[in-house]
């Protein structure tokens, strides 16, 4: 999403930002379609769910991890903002219609103003910190340039002691949910690079990553058999993205991904394609004018919980609803070009740009 090298693309990085999309759906399916709320431990299923659920949960960090990892220099573009909120619009527009029409919500003034600020209004939690972070971009990418690796090492080592250690949450930044977690998540990712870390085979860290995720298993049995009791919730949750062995596992799943070798051209192109649909599969999917219904009603995992065939159930959903929503950011993308709207946004974001530009050295800036 930022500053991507496009003459020598890393293949390896666009699969984790699929698989890392497939995740997210996942956990949408678990979480939006209710299943852990209801899961017990004397559940069948009970085990499955929550086994996706930790293997899933790497997803979000592996997807920032990506984009920090991509970014190696400050140039900042206007026309990428612009491009994005458009993007926005025109989904949560047309899904604000399509609930509408099934009755779902009603048409109200304060929605309407809502479907053209999606940004402010927060309609996405991951496009809102993206959007704060897009703009400090060029600072975090500044002051990461200007240290050394031993003192990126140490920021990353500070960063992590403060916001990873769940017992000392008091900072307060929604298990990951914020734009803070993804400038900690850049400085870890940067360091990676700097440092080049993680030179062993691809197999070597996935298997650390399994096994990280099989410990987080145990914990999560743990805390739900013995957590009332000692109020162990309050501490750990394998479901935050900042929890000290969810960033480990993700920085796992990263490596792991980062030295996989992929030398088919053809296979590369449709891995390339599909990667470059990926925020557009989370922007439908996870939409709050259908969210709600589509994951509940029309998926309903619930009613598929009991019966043996549950993990099967899953799988096809979670494939087919990444694949269509695939399908439908990738007609998105026709009809913006149909309509020349990235060359305008690109227009458009050098007009404004130029003007700031020009009033940041006007006279009576320099007065101020």
């Amino acid at each position: 999403m930022i500053n991507m090298d496009t003459k020598k693309r890393l293949v390896n990085l666009d699969l984790l930002k699929v698989v890392s999309m497939v995740m997210i759906v996942c956990l949408h399916y678990l979480g939006k379609g209710g299943v852990l709320d209801k899961a017990t431990v004397n559940d069948s299923n009970y085990y499955v769910a929550w086994l996706f659920e930790i293997l899933s949960v790497v997803g979000v960090n592996c997807f920032i991890l990506c984009t920090g990892y991509l970014m190696k220099d400050n140039r900042f573009r206007l026309s990428k903002i612009i491009y994005l909120w458009l993007q926005i619009f025109a989904v949560n527009a047309v899904c604000m219609i399509i609930s509408f029409a099934l009755g779902m919500q009603k048409l109200t003034a304060m929605g309407v103003i809502k479907c053209f600020f999606p940004i402010t209004s927060n309609a996405y939690w991951y496009m809102s910190a993206y959007f704060i972070f897009y703009l400090i971009s060029p600072l975090l990418i500044a002051v990461a340039n200007s240290l050394t690796v031993e003192r990126l090492k140490m920021t990353v080592i500070l960063l992590v002691l403060i916001f990873a250690l769940v017992p000392w949450q008091w900072t307060k930044i929604d298990y990951g949910s914020h734009v803070v977690w993804f400038v900690v998540l850049f400085f870890v990712a940067t360091y990676i690079r700097r440092a080049d870390l993680f030179k062993r085979r691809a197999r070597s860290y996935a298997g650390y990553y399994l096994l990280l995720s099989a410990v987080m298993l145990v914990i999560t049995l743990i805390v739900a058999t013995a957590g009332k009791k000692f109020a162990l919730s309050e501490y750990i949750d394998v479901r935050g993205f900042n929890f000290i062995l969810t960033l480990i596992s993700s920085v796992m799943l990263f490596a792991a991904f980062k030295n996989l070798k992929i030398k088919k051209a053809r296979a590369a192109g449709y891995i390339t394609f599909l990667s470059s649909l990926t925020l557009g599969v989370y922007l439908i999917h996870f939409n709050r004018y259908i969210a709600d219904w589509f994951w509940a009603k029309a998926i309903a995992p619930l009613d598929y919980f009991d019966k043996p065939y549950f993990v099967f159930h899953m799988i096809a959903c979670v494939l087919a609803v990444f694949f269509v929503c695939a399908f439908l950011e990738y007609f998105r993308q026709l009809l913006f070009k149909l309509f020349n709207v990235p060359s305008l946004c690109e227009k458009l974001g050098n007009k404004i740009q130029s003007v700031f530009n020009k009033f940041c050295n006007s006279k009576f800036i320099e007065k101020m």
